[in-house]
């Protein structure tokens, strides 16, 4: 590996990086972890209450760390997301609001990346003119705008209907549990899915700055520009669904995206796992929450919180 860590030198190195580190540093990526999770936590908040659903801020955010504990042990970067839809419409009683506030919250950060990513690739076209990169922004482009009308548009649930609904049983009743989620999710009046994509832009910007303060940790000298057009596709690559946790996949993505702006292998594996490192605390805080909080009484039995 060109970082060196297959051999007990390079893990040394490694290690003598991290010992180096200035305790600013720690406190500034610990605090800039807390901003991001609340940011994503704040933007749940306003599109449930939005729907009424009756649920605190500090509730959303407990549940919000638990899905990032099980986005670590479960395949792609979903399954935390299917846990919180169960968490919230267990406690609330209300599944498919549950589940669409989770979907839309997701769905906006998801759309937000892509733009930007593409942006990025756009502005640097020969800095990132590498196919499988630009394929693959456009690809997830296209899908999030098929996305975007098979929900719009009744067309497409209707046609699977007479292909399936009618033939086979479980389909049918498959078929309107996903339009009672489609129902659900076409019910947000447009104010609050503009908030959403005003703190999905938010929570990028903030996601610059975190990484762009772990490689300063380091030493680097990448410049906030440099980073304000790598984090996009860093993220873009990070959130592709080929590992449990992106484990090697975030590591990767590092690599790959600040060696083209001249970052040695070392330097960005080292920020890699300096971000890792910190995913690992919250998510550990979520496991914590997930024992004492995730089981939370339905709100017919007990009070808002």
């Amino acid at each position: 590996h060109q970082a060196g860590l297959l051999s007990i030198e390079g893990w040394q190195n490694l290690i003598d990086r991290f010992t180096q580190i200035k305790p600013l540093f720690i406190w500034a990526l610990v605090g800039l972890g807390v901003l991001l999770t609340f940011s994503s936590a704040l933007k749940w908040y306003m599109l449930a209450r939005s729907r009424g659903l009756p649920v605190s801020l500090w509730r959303l955010y407990t549940y919000y760390l638990i899905g990032m504990f099980f986005n670590l042990i479960l395949p792609t970067g979903m399954g935390g997301d299917v846990v919180r839809m169960h968490q919230l419409g267990r406690y609330t009683e209300r599944y498919a609001d549950a589940a669409a506030s989770v979907f839309v919250e997701r769905f906006s950060g998801m759309v937000t990346l892509f733009v930007l990513a593409l942006l990025a690739v756009v502005v640097n076209l020969r800095l990132f003119n590498l196919p499988w990169l630009t394929v693959g922004i456009s690809l997830a482009v296209v899908s999030a705008a098929l996305i975007c009308w098979s929900i719009v548009d009744e067309r497409p649930f209707k046609l699977a209907q007479q292909l399936f609904g009618k033939r086979v049983p479980l389909f049918r009743k498959l078929l309107a549990k996903m339009e009672k989620f489609r129902q659900a999710v076409l019910a947000y009046p447009p104010g609050p899915l503009w908030v959403a994509l005003i703190n999905s832009l938010i929570f990028h910007f903030l996601a610059v700055v975190n990484a762009w303060v772990s490689v300063l940790a380091f030493g680097s000298d990448l410049s906030f520009l440099n980073m304000l057009v790598a984090v996009p596709i860093i993220l873009f690559i990070m959130n592709l669904p080929v590992s449990i946790g992106g484990i090697g996949l975030m590591e990767f993505a590092y690599s790959f995206t600040l060696g083209l702006f001249g970052a040695t292998p070392t330097l960005a594996i080292s920020a890699a796992l300096l971000i890792r490192a910190k995913s690992f605390l919250f998510a550990g805080i979520g496991g914590l929450f997930y024992v004492l909080v995730g089981n939370g009484r339905p709100i017919s039995k007990g009070s808002a919180g």
